[in-house]
């Protein structure tokens, strides 16, 4: 009867090592599963990051949106500088400049339009096609050398009353930010106008 007894404690006791082996072998392998078997993932993996000093973001867009943007970007540096004369400029077919302007004494509406063309350097060239300042027959050098003498104009705008042109170097003109803009297609009959934004990274 004793030994009866002896074997039924002997079963209980080896099914209860057999069940904490069995929970320390599984503790153990989640364990390792975890942290040795797992394969090794930085914590930057699948981040790729460009090495550039400006990040390029391409973007179009037309004469209305555009013509916004301008007429935002003049009214806010015609007030910077307290301009005397006040301007306008506007595209259409043509980039269309128009300002109040004073020959004589006498007000009169001042307006040039220019054809402009894009060059592989990023400068837009605008070349003067039609002029109209009142009722004033007035050669187009007069016009654009008052323009050059008289109106208050961004420092990446050149004008050449010999040359009848207006040159806009867009890799001097800086946004907010230190962001500058590279024109890459220009062609307002069409409407197609493309740009990419150069975003400073560091």
């Amino acid at each position: 009867m004793l030994r009866s007894k002896d074997k039924q404690t002997n079963y209980w006791k080896w099914a209860f090592l057999t069940f904490v082996g069995i929970l320390i072998i599984s503790i153990g392998w989640i364990y390792m599963s975890i942290f040795w078997f797992s394969p090794h993932v930085p914590e930057d993996a699948g981040r790729m990051v460009s090495t550039k000093d400006m990040v390029e973001f391409p973007t179009s867009t037309n004469k209305a949106d555009l013509n916004a943007l301008i007429a935002h970007y003049l009214q806010d540096f015609q007030k910077d500088n307290d301009a005397d004369i006040k301007y306008d400029v506007y595209l259409a077919d043509d980039v269309v400049f128009t300002a109040e302007a004073h020959f004589l004494g006498q007000p009169v509406d001042l307006g040039l339009n220019f054809t402009p063309t894009l060059r592989k350097d990023g400068v837009i060239v605008l070349q003067q096609v039609d002029l109209r300042i009142g009722a004033l027959p007035l050669p187009v050098s007069v016009a654009m050398k008052y323009v050059q003498n008289q109106v208050e104009l961004p420092d990446w705008v050149t004008v050449s009353p010999k040359r009848k042109k207006i040159y806009l170097d867009m890799n001097k003109l800086k946004l907010k930010g230190d962001m500058r803009v590279r024109v890459d297609a220009l062609d307002l009959k069409k409407d197609d106008i493309s740009f990419t934004l150069l975003v400073p990274t560091k």
